[in-house]
């Protein structure tokens, strides 16, 4: 079957890139991470099963026009042969871009991080983002980092690119973004380009460790589902995101496990109308996810919510903790 063909799938979702979360293991412990507690924490799936991972792109390939694949973390490279096959799997399938974000800590053996970085140039890795930042240098040794980068370097992977994280953004006067600059300068010598790079928002880890450097929590009642950063609306959504456990993720609720029931049944019934609270969030925005909250009789201190995103992930945790259907 050609890439792109017709088949039995979702109006609401046109999907051109598939994110996988390898693993919530990772060798460092970030104050600007957006999966904060995720990280490290004891779970039944150490990582991303692959072969349930590679019959997703596979058949994905089939139903859409998929032009972009990502994995990251936690750090992916803890599990070097499950992001392998997975980048492998999409080059196969003739998916252009595939991505791959790393620390570049997960070896400290030159040998092995030499092997790696040979089996990511030969998987079809051509966009290796390496994070290097003050706060991930604040745990991750720089020497392991460099010593990764000139592997990276030496086995011609493509499109290689440092990629730090900023408070606010880069211009932005801090002391964490002038070390940041610092830290990236000490890798002048390999020639690397330097990303964009990511703004750091209010998610995760950054919430409690650098809030001082943002506004206060003041919700807007009038923000509507796809208005934020890295959100679209749940009526044409283009990436969906799967992580370890088999869950397959539209933003920051389930649609369905990978390790239960095919991908082709998850895309097909796939409608944000038939789903309370995605239906409120999309017909009256906050105003109407704060009224599904207290109709659920779930308790939220939204002076700590920056965003309608901080109380629609709130809901689902808090339904996921009561065994309750996520909305």
């Amino acid at each position: 079957m050609k890439r792109g063909s017709v088949m039995n799938k979702s109006p609401y979702l046109n999907i051109n890139r598939i994110e996988f979360v390898t693993t919530y293991q990772c060798s460092g412990k970030c104050k600007h991470c957006s999966v904060g507690k995720e990280i490290n924490k004891s779970s039944h799936f150490k990582h991303i099963a692959t072969k349930q991972a590679s019959d997703a792109i596979k058949k994905l390939s089939q139903l859409f026009s998929v032009s972009s694949i990502m994995t990251f973390g936690g750090e992916p490279l803890l599990y070097p042969d499950v992001v392998c096959e997975i980048h492998e799997t999409a080059a196969l399938c003739g998916i252009g871009t595939r991505q791959l974000i790393t620390n570049g800590y997960f070896s400290k053996n030159d040998e092995r991080l030499m092997s790696d970085a040979s089996l990511l140039k030969k998987s079809g890795v051509n966009n290796l983002l390496l994070s290097v930042d003050v706060f991930h240098q604040e745990i991750i040794p720089f020497e392991a980092v460099y010593s990764f980068a000139k592997c990276v370097k030496k086995v011609g992977i493509h499109g290689v690119q440092l990629h730090p994280a900023w408070v606010l953004n880069e211009e932005y006067y801090s002391h964490y973004n002038l070390i940041t600059k610092e830290i990236l300068a000490r890798f002048t010598d390999l020639k690397i380009p330097v990303s964009n790079g990511n703004n750091i928002f209010m998610a995760g880890n950054a919430v409690e460790y650098l809030a001082e450097y943002y506004d206060k929590p003041q919700l807007d009642l009038s923000d509507s589902c796809g208005s934020m950063p890295y959100t679209e609306p749940l009526t044409n959504i283009t990436s969906i995101q799967v992580i370890p456990d088999g869950n397959v993720m539209v933003c920051g609720f389930v649609i369905g496990n990978i390790y239960n029931e095919s991908i082709e049944e998850i895309v097909s019934r796939y409608n944000p109308y038939d789903n309370e609270c995605m239906s409120a969030i999309m017909t009256g925005g906050t105003s109407a996810l704060i009224e599904f909250a207290e109709r659920n009789r779930i308790s939220i201190d939204y002076t700590k919510c920056y965003s309608i995103c901080n109380i629609c992930h709130k809901i689902n945790n808090e339904l996921s903790a009561n065994n309750r259907t996520k909305c």
